[in-house]
């Protein structure tokens, strides 16, 4: 029913970086964005660990963050690499407090040229990513990533924003990207981390954001996604887009979903889906559709409701008791 890909990990899973050949280590460096900062686990994302049916809103939970992994964690641990692998050397020009690396060529034969500029030390560092075609001056480079990122002891938090019509325009340029995919915007990135503990917070705000496979039109634009961790693991999972969900009970208007998931630190919960109409947009068959699901700590179903008029398309959707919920609804949120 829900339950969908968003964006297939359409859009990119890796970049490509430039050789450092030309420089010499210089024995300084920016801290790196590592991937357990930004990487979203839901329960059930590290591994096959269900022993009953899965819900559908849990299983589109772990497909988004799956996608949110690649697509975003991949090219921000891409690019801090890069920039943390430059930063090892003499920069090419220092234009105030900034440390500025070319441009320069690509030297794997690709049309492309690097420009990285950063700022700061070991501890804090703020940085931008350029790209543009073999022999563009700095002017014609265009910005890819930018952000900063600060670590004391434990503590580690960083933000940094994705250009997506950069990698649109130079896709060619740059591996793993699906190029008949349609997509623009940016997605701005937030973390924090205590690499001590399980806790962290990652949340994505999405700026102009879309993206058209082919199969899903999807609009991201004003919405944000969040993953919460506390220290004992619990947590919890937001997400929203719009986009058209036509099918036997909807038309082919744009309607807004949302998913919502909160788990305690046996890894049980409960899951939330709705398609809802927004200022009268929308063309949904009974009006407003709502799936809640409960799960155990292995990730298999123990309840599952439907509202009532949409039972009629799959009357045997309902199941289980909401009594083996460790939520209940009242503690379901849209985001904090």
């Amino acid at each position: 029913m829900l339950r969908r890909t968003l964006l297939t990990s359409a859009l990119l899973t890796a970049t490509i970086v430039p050789g450092t050949g030309c420089w010499m280590d210089s024995g300084s460096g920016t801290p790196l964005i590592e991937a357990e900062d930004v990487r979203m686990e839901p329960p059930g994302t590290m591994g096959f660990r269900q022993l009953g049916d899965k819900g559908e809103v849990y299983g589109l939970a772990l497909d988004v963050s799956d996608d949110v992994n690649h697509w975003v964690t991949d090219i921000a641990v891409g690019m801090s690499k890069l920039v943390h692998e430059l930063d090892q050397h003499p920069a090419t020009r220092e234009e105030g407090d900034w440390r500025v690396y070319g441009p320069q060529d690509d030297e794997d034969g690709r049309d492309g040229a690097w420009m990285v500029k950063i700022t700061g030390d070991s501890a804090a560092a703020s940085f931008e990513v350029y790209i543009g075609r073999r022999g563009a001056s700095e002017e014609q480079m265009r910005l890819l990533i930018s952000g900063d990122v600060s670590v004391v002891e434990s503590e580690r938090d960083g933000r940094f924003t994705i250009d997506f019509d950069t990698i649109r325009e130079l896709e060619d340029l740059i591996d793993g990207v699906n190029a008949d995919a349609d997509y623009g915007g940016k997605i701005t990135v937030s973390f924090e981390r205590n690499a001590d503990t399980l806790y962290k917070r990652v949340e994505l705000d999405f700026d102009g954001f879309y993206a058209d496979d082919g199969e899903d039109d999807l609009d991201f634009d004003g919405e944000s996604y969040l993953y919460h961790r506390e220290d004992d693991g619990a947590g919890r999972f937001h997400f929203a887009t719009w986009s058209s969900f036509e099918g036997e009970w909807s038309g082919p208007a744009l309607e807004r979903m949302t998913v919502d998931m909160r788990w305690d630190a046996d890894e049980a919960g409960r899951a939330q889906g709705s398609v809802v109409e927004v200022d009268g947009v929308g063309d949904l068959r009974h009006g407003d559709l709502t799936v809640a699901e409960c799960f155990d700590g292995n990730g298999g179903l123990t309840w599952r409701s439907l509202d009532e008029p949409y039972l009629g398309y799959e009357p045997d959707y309902a199941f289980g008791d909401e009594k083996t919920c460790v939520f209940g609804e009242s503690d379901m949120i849209a985001r904090e």
